[in-house]
């Protein structure tokens, strides 16, 4: 019998999700309240969707929650993914799909819903990257997170 060789550790990735204020979530995002437990110290965990992806988020990834749908539009968190993504029926009951990805996440940092790190600031941050997409899921470099973690932090 043969030894087995040791898998290469995951490389950290990191991904978008989106918040839209016009949306019905299940359970809803309650920024006004979360704020201040987390400035409390306290641990904030939710669970969000991940759009059409369904395989490539693990724990330890990262995320910028993006605030989409009506402005001021922008960032509006910094999170850390604390699962891998598990199928459950879609938060909306409109969509065309019923099921839909989910990941838990915990919230590492939180600005208010009016007052995001604005997109002309995140295309400055990363050009490259597509702030507004359609759906939460979309893969960005780890890079843009660590640099949007200091700006958020100063």
């Amino acid at each position: 019998m043969t030894e087995r060789e040791p898998e290469p550790e995951r490389e950290q990735r990191a991904f978008l999700f989106l918040v839209n204020p016009k949306l019905a979530y299940d359970p809803y995002p309650d920024w006004r309240r979360w704020i201040p437990q987390l400035d409390a110290g306290a641990r904030i965990r939710s669970r969000w969707n991940t759009g059409a992806r369904r395989r490539g988020m693990a724990a330890g990834d990262r995320g910028v929650v993006v605030k989409v749908g009506q402005a001021p539009r922008g960032a509006v968190a910094l999170v850390e993914i604390c699962s891998e993504i598990r199928l459950g029926p879609h938060w909306n009951p409109l969509a065309r799909s019923r099921e839909t990805g989910y990941v838990d996440i915990e919230f590492t940092d939180l600005m208010e819903l009016d007052a995001p790190v604005p997109l002309s600031m995140l295309r400055l941050v990363a050009p490259g990257v597509r702030w507004t997409p359609r759906m939460s899921g979309t893969e960005i470099p780890m890079q843009v997170v660590l640099e949007l973690q200091r700006l958020v932090r100063r």
